[in-house]
């Protein structure tokens, strides 16, 4: 900064140089021509740069510089630093009379500046000022350049029409311009405060986006006589706007080599509408108006900043911070801290997209920054109080639990309480990337849990949404997850399926989508229950698909044997699959799903199950024993093929040497299977009365279980797609 004014001082002088010129030449009738030799050398001499001009015009008190230039370093030939299409000075008349130069007017129209900042960290205009010139002040240049004439570097007005500034920071690669920029400066002094009036227009054109910007500033400006750490400004106004956005600010900066700023001002008219060319798809939304304040310090010699405060306000939300900045290198440093506080039951009237979600009490937080590790160095902490949401079928109200980021990748709440549904809850989660794998845990306890319905997303997937699963499953590598979890749930009531209560517990490894890469173990028990419809009940829940897999399995296969696996208790009941208790425990290794249990009890069905379910080839190898009614006695099932087309055989030799073992050994079969014809009657133990009596029954018994084993076998229809095939080994 102050190079820049050192410079402008410069510029003065060349001015006041041609002026003295001027009033010179009058006095002893130099020509035009030689008055522009004179001015030219001078620049080549004094600033190492060329100048130019079409003409130089005169009278007593004023000079007149048509189309002026001052080249890059050296010469033209590297490029043009400043020019101007006209460039008025006059002089005051009376301080002439006793040998002073004070400037009554200067008046610059069409004034181009383009300043750069190289790679190295120069600047193209620190060669138009030499070291050597840093003690000189600009009187005792102009005395020694006007050979004894005073000058006193004063203006009455000073005037910029339609000027432009660019900036371009080889550095970094920051471009920046300022357009038609109008300035009117009265009573300008060195050494007394003056007004500056400024007008502009910033424009910025990329992709979609063309914004232009209009500014008004208005200033108490003092430069103590370029003595830059006394030197301040007064911000007595600075306007701004975009569409419907306004910028206000006032304050003030001092200390020209080390600017320390303090700046309060107010933001307003921030709406979707008027960033809808930057984001167009943001709902709608229009924020009250936003109170800001700033105090900062910055250090332009090594390019570094100290922000003491930024506070951003809206209504009873706040958000403020404070840390260092810096943009030496390409890559900008910082180190922040910020803290947050937000009234959630606020932002409804910030916009109606929330309306509905009724959010409700406050969100605090503190927050650490720096541009370490990408930018991903991130830690602080979250604290809810009493917060409330909801989004249908989900209501979640006194949420109250403090989330703890040790960094963007390191998230954990050691305790989250609160009540979802109407019913107290109480859990804990944790998540950690490590080399791209999600390590998640997950707590949880809850009284009870009811539902009316699914949410949305977890209704049917379209052909659609197939497509474009089975294209995110191919585009790149799998989203891993590490998953610990242990849930204990109360009464569940939710569509398609109900029970006393519900616990989980899971240690897995490699969980995806596909769940190629799965290692672990899940286990889980259910109370008394029932599925009323476990085709969409599993529909769009992909992992409470994989826990009910072999209940599903066991279905679809058992149907197509004609085997009523489930039978209901009564015909109000027909096609749910009631439980007294339900208990599963899974291996898996390398993608591969161990059934090492699955059970299922009821008071007509128990089943039991065990084998393995391949993720990789989608391969089925299981065997699941169904006992009806109260026989002890299973229908023994081996199931085959693959998820999507599993099939069945009815293992023969096994079914029907537990059925003759079980009468054999005096026990009651009962309805072994449901399209069995008949059966050995009501025979009880306690009931058998002669050993012909007990012999006959055992006959008359395997006689129709055998028979209703045959019927398993027929057809149902032709559309059937599997005729069962039989296990003769």
């Amino acid at each position: 900064m102050k190079k820049l004014f050192k410079l402008l001082v410069k510029i003065a002088v060349v001015c006041v140089i041609l002026l003295a010129a001027g009033l010179i030449a009058l006095r002893i009738m130099f020509p035009p021509e030689k008055l522009k030799a004179m001015a030219v050398d001078y620049a080549k001499t004094n600033l190492q740069r060329e100048i130019s001009f079409d003409k130089i015009s005169f009278n007593v008190i004023g000079v007149t510089l048509d189309n002026f230039a001052l080249s890059e370093n050296t010469t033209f030939q590297n490029g043009t630093f400043v020019k101007a299409d006209k460039l008025v000075v006059k002089l005051a008349l009376m301080p002439l009379l006793k040998k002073r130069v004070e400037i009554s007017t200067v008046s610059v129209d069409g004034l181009d500046v383009n300043v750069i900042k190289n790679k190295d960290g120069s600047f193209n205009f620190d060669t138009l000022i030499p070291a050597s010139d840093g003690a000189d002040t600009p009187a005792e240049t102009a005395q020694e350049d006007n050979s004894g004439l005073a000058f006193v570097l004063l203006a009455d007005r000073i005037v910029l029409n339609n000027c432009n500034f660019t900036y371009k920071d080889l550095q970094t690669g920051m471009d920046a311009s300022v357009n038609k920029l109008q300035v009117e400066i009265r009573e300008f002094d060195l050494d007394s405060p003056f007004d500056v009036k400024i007008k502009f227009t910033t424009e910025y054109s990329a992709a979609r986006l063309n914004m232009t910007v209009p500014v008004s500033i208005s200033l108490r400006t003092f430069l103590a006589n370029l003595n830059m750490p006394e030197a301040y400004v007064t911000v007595n106004d600075i306007s701004a706007s975009y569409k419907t956005v306004k910028l206000q600010l006032k304050g003030g900066v001092k200390n020209f080599e080390a600017p320390q700023a303090e700046l309060t001002g107010t933001l307003s008219g921030i709406s979707n509408a008027t960033v809808a060319e930057i984001l167009p798809d943001l709902p709608h939304f229009s924020l009250p108006v936003i109170n800001m304040a700033v105090k900062a310090s910055a250090d332009l010699e090594k390019s570094t900043a100290v922000i003491s405060l930024i506070k951003l306000s809206v209504m009873d939300s706040a958000l403020s911070a404070s840390g260092t900045a810096g943009w030496a290198s390409a890559t900008p440093t910082y180190s922040v801290k910020a803290d947050l506080s937000t009234d959630l039951g606020q932002i409804v009237q910030m916009t109606d997209t929330v309306a509905d979600f009724q959010p409700g009490g406050l969100i605090t937080g503190s927050f650490k920054a720096t541009d370490k590790n990408d930018g991903q160095d991130v830690s602080g902490q979250v604290t809810l109080k009493n917060v409330s949401a909801m989004y249908a079928p989900f209501t979640v109200k006194d949420l109250n639990g403090t989330v703890k980021i040790a960094s963007i990748n390191d998230i954990s709440c050691p305790s989250l309480t609160g009540l979802l549904n109407g019913e107290k809850f109480s859990s804990s989660f944790s998540y950690k990337n490590i080399k791209d794998v999600m390590n998640i845990v997950f707590n949880a306890e809850l009284d009870k849990f009811t539902l009316k319905e699914f949410p949305s997303y977890a209704s049917a997937e379209t052909e659609e949404g197939k497509t474009a699963s089975a294209e995110q499953k191919t585009a790149g590598p799998e989203l891993l997850m590490n998953i610990k979890s242990n849930i204990k749930v109360g009464p569940i009531s939710v569509p398609y399926f109900r029970a006393d209560g519900f616990t989980l517990n899971a240690n897995l490894t490699g969980v995806s989508e596909t769940m190629k890469k799965a290692n672990g173990q899940v286990s889980f028990v259910l109370q008394p229950g029932a599925i009323t419809d476990i085709d969409s009940f599993v529909k769009g829940n992909k992992y409470v698909k994989i826990l009910l897999l072999p209940i599903t399995l066991v279905r679809k296969v058992a149907g197509k044997l004609n085997v009523d696996i489930f039978p209901a208790e009564a015909n109000a009941q027909k096609g749910e699959i009631a439980f007294t208790n339900g208990e599963g425990v899974y291996t898996f290794t390398s993608g591969v799903m161990k059934v090492d249990k699955t059970t299922f009890a009821s008071k007509l069905t128990n089943i039991n199950g065990s084998g393995n379910i391949n993720f990789h080839t989608q391969a089925l190898d299981m065997k699941v024993s169904a006992t009806v009614l109260t026989s002890q006695t299973p229908v023994i099932i081996k199931i085959g093929g693959t998820m999507d087309n599993p099939s069945g055989k009815l293992d023969v030799l096994n079914t029907v040497g537990s059925v003759l073992g079980g009468i054999l050994n005096y026990k009651t079969p009962g309805k072994v299977a449901a399209s069995t014809a008949s059966t050995a009657g009501n025979v009880a133990t306690g009931a058998v009365k002669t050993t012909g009596q007990v012999a006959q029954t055992g006959v008359d018994t395997a006689k129709n279980v055998i028979k209703g084993i045959g019927g398993l076998f027929k057809k149902k229809s032709t559309d059937d797609t599997a005729t069962a095939e039989t296990e003769t080994k």
